[in-house]
């Protein structure tokens, strides 16, 4: 099985699919048995069912539970690098936004009002904002509450509307925002931040012997996919990494005083 959902929105499927079918044939070229199509979370299932899934190959996960939940299920094998500014190959980090007419000029300005996360596993969308707010939080209170959205497309929605005042967007995220979702004009970006390790491509705990041929198929299929295709994923690179370089994402965040549940 395989699975590439982290940024798979409607409009980039075709590319997604087009980054696969050219991972899975230098898989085949190599010799490993590789799925003709990825499974997607929108079949009906969700993502944990997609990472804890026993035959996975190769899967798109979030950096928070590799740390987490997914600790000793599963391997990193790299991270794509989408050249975000101010990071280094294969990190990335979220952009931090609120209504284009909201005057508040930085992440301080905006105790008591309400944040739109994600989810509460998400490194992007929770996590980051976190790690962000611990040097404002003296009193051991800062927003008024947070609304889980369900992804960092509808949290965007949920600020532009009004029903949130700001969020932490993957800064992919917004990137296919700004090419897809017309709620993006109404917002604008206040900060941004510390750069992160980008989200892991893992594989099964079972196929760790099967690394370096994974990691030669990603890399050359990422070199030679037609351009149009990285345009539109706002694809740049691969970069070869351990799981352990995930391990500052708890330290941050037990450093923070949200000691993590492994």
């Amino acid at each position: 099985m395989a699975c590439l959902p982290m940024y798979d929105w409607p409009e980039v499927h075709d590319a997604v699919d087009a980054l696969w079918a050219a991972i899975a044939q230098r898989l085949r070229g190599a010799g490993l048995s590789a799925p003709e199509r990825l499974r997607r979370y929108t079949d009906g299932t969700t993502l944990n069912d997609l990472w804890n899934d026993p035959n996975l190959l190769i899967g798109q996960a979030c950096g928070l539970p590799v740390v987490t939940a997914l600790r000793g299920r599963v391997e990193v094998l790299g991270s794509l690098d989408h050249r975000v500014d101010g990071c280094e190959l294969g990190d990335y980090r979220s952009v931090l936004v609120c209504r284009s007419d909201d005057e508040t000029v930085d992440l301080s300005g905006f105790r008591g009002r309400l944040a739109a996360i994600n989810s509460r596993d998400s490194q992007s969308g929770f996590g980051s904002l976190m790690t962000s707010l611990a040097s404002l939080c003296s009193d051991g209170q800062f927003l008024s509450g947070m609304v889980e959205s369900g992804s960092h497309r509808e949290s965007l929605r949920m600020v532009a509307n009004g029903r949130a005042d700001l969020a932490a967007i993957d800064e992919i995220s917004w990137k296919l925002g700004l090419d897809h979702e017309p709620t993006v004009d109404g917002l604008r970006i206040f900060g941004r931040t510390d750069p992160t390790p980008g989200l892991p491509l893992v594989t099964g705990r079972a196929n760790i012997g099967l690394r370096g041929l994974l990691n030669e198929a990603i890399t050359g299929a990422v070199a030679s996919l037609e351009v149009t295709f990285r345009k539109t994923l706002h694809l740049y690179g691969y970069r070869s990494r351990p799981t352990s370089d995930y391990q500052i994402i708890a330290d941050r965040l037990t450093a923070a005083g949200y000691p993590i549940d492994v």
